[in-house]
């Protein structure tokens, strides 16, 4: 792969340079200009996700997510979305277990409306939440999680995974979106004690990115937000390391076609240099056609349709998955024998300098190509000032991929690799033969 290493000697450093302002009631405000386009992206993050509920509260971090949009004191329902959309802006939002990002795009001249939109969301939403808001939302929610999980082909070994990898009472034990039964039990007063825990300008971080003016966008973001008290953060939890006792097996039937199995493993924590090692490993064994897997399991042997895989960075442990896809009649155990032997093959004999330059080609192209994006942008400077404290960090954070060489790449696959892990097979029910000639309605 001499092209690969010769690409990222000729490829100039990413850069994303940004300046950073606190407001003394704890909002972190991060600005990077660029004037090349003519829009502006806001980003809004507030560092509360389903890691941070209770036992018996869990999706409240993604229920708000939704209550975001049900209006405000001075832009009650549904001018959120029609003062600016009418504009030429849109804007949408994500939780994910350590967060939550709320996110407007839009021509420049818009910046002044998203940031009064945001300020009137941060200070009076929970004073303006009603018993019709939560219960128009909560219906919107349990039906997202019937459609995208419960109903949905291979949905319910979503909802599984975390369950099995991480132990009862771990923040990441449930599923993001939460437990139907602790999302009908919420109550109003749930809500906004929730909301006034954490939606607060020192647990949130607002980054502003395009064609602005830095000194400008701070002080219009002083003018909505600098007026409100500071209060106290709420502590995040900080729960031991999680290395699992022994292999763990779950089998389940689903409305599918064809089986598919899922190894997942506790790795290594956002930021670290394991992290990256899992990054570079999910390229090498599952990233695409020319991958590991894919090369042996469907080409080779014949056994699966598609193979794919993921480092699921996270603050407090991240997740790493391998997910087979199985040609029909391949039995599971068939998939499980042939993902053991290419990991057994991969733990013993390790990688070679080509394809570790590859992987590295790929991860920098897909980075530079998601810093193309305004909202990404923002996204990624927010990301950086929350974990590291720096959102200029980005070259930083790149250089625990340059440090990596074969060797010390498969003393930290190893760390994580060979420990037990969940093993998550989802087969087709068996279909009883029909006894009738034509079908009826």
């Amino acid at each position: 792969m001499l092209l690969a290493a010769l690409v990222l000697a000729a490829v100039p450093p990413l850069s994303l340079p940004a300046t950073r302002t606190t407001l003394d009631n704890g909002l972190t405000v991060i600005v990077s200009p660029d004037h090349s386009v003519p829009g502006v992206a806001v980003d809004l993050w507030y560092q509360v996700g389903s890691a941070d509920e209770q036992p018996g509260r869990t999706g409240f971090a993604h229920l708000f997510e939704h209550l975001m949009f049900m209006g405000a004191r001075y832009a009650p329902y549904p001018k959120f979305d029609t003062l600016m959309e009418a504009r030429g802006g849109s804007n949408n939002a994500s939780t994910g277990q350590d967060g939550t990002h709320y996110y407007e795009v839009g021509p420049s001249n818009l910046l002044d409306t998203f940031l009064w939109l945001e300020a009137d969301r941060m200070q009076t939403l929970g004073q303006e939440m009603t018993q019709e808001k939560l219960e128009t939302q909560r219906k919107v929610v349990l039906n997202e999680r019937r459609q995208s999980y419960e109903n949905r082909p291979y949905g319910q070994a979503d909802l599984l995974l975390d369950e099995h990898l991480w132990p009862v009472g771990h923040p990441y034990h449930h599923p993001v979106i939460g437990s139907a039964k602790d999302l009908e039990a919420a109550t109003l007063q749930d809500v906004k004690d929730f909301f006034a825990r954490w939606y607060v300008p020192s647990n949130a971080t607002l980054s502003i990115v395009g064609d602005v003016d830095p000194a400008q966008a701070v002080a219009q973001v002083k003018k909505y937000f600098a007026w409100m008290p500071k209060t106290s953060s709420p502590q995040p939890a900080a729960p031991p390391q999680v290395t699992l006792a022994k292999n763990d097996r779950v089998d389940l039937t689903d409305n599918v076609e064809l089986t598919k199995v899922t190894f997942a493993w506790p790795s290594p924590k956002d930021g670290s240099e394991g992290d990256a090692a899992a990054d570079l490993l999910s390229k090498i064994l599952g990233g695409g056609k020319a991958s590991r897997l894919y090369e042996l399991l469907v080409h080779q042997k014949g056994l699966a349709t598609d193979v794919g895989a993921a480092q699921s960075s996270q603050t407090l442990q991240s997740t790493f998955s391998l997910e087979v896809m199985g040609q029909p009649n391949v039995s599971a155990d068939q998939l499980i024998a042939g993902m053991n032997a290419g990991l057994e093959t991969l733990l013993a004999k390790g990688v070679t300098q080509a394809e570790l330059d590859a992987a590295r080609a790929d991860l920098y192209t897909s980075v530079a190509r998601q810093l193309e994006g305004l909202v990404a942008r923002a996204d990624v400077l927010n990301h950086l000032q929350i974990r590291d404290g720096d959102p200029n960090g980005l070259q930083k954070d790149l250089a625990r991929y340059d440090r990596l060489t074969p060797k010390t790449f498969l003393e930290q696959v190893k760390g994580f690799l060979a420990q037990p892990h969940v093993t998550l097979v989802v087969t087709p029910k068996a279909t009883a033969p029909s006894t009738q000639k034509g079908a009826t309605r």
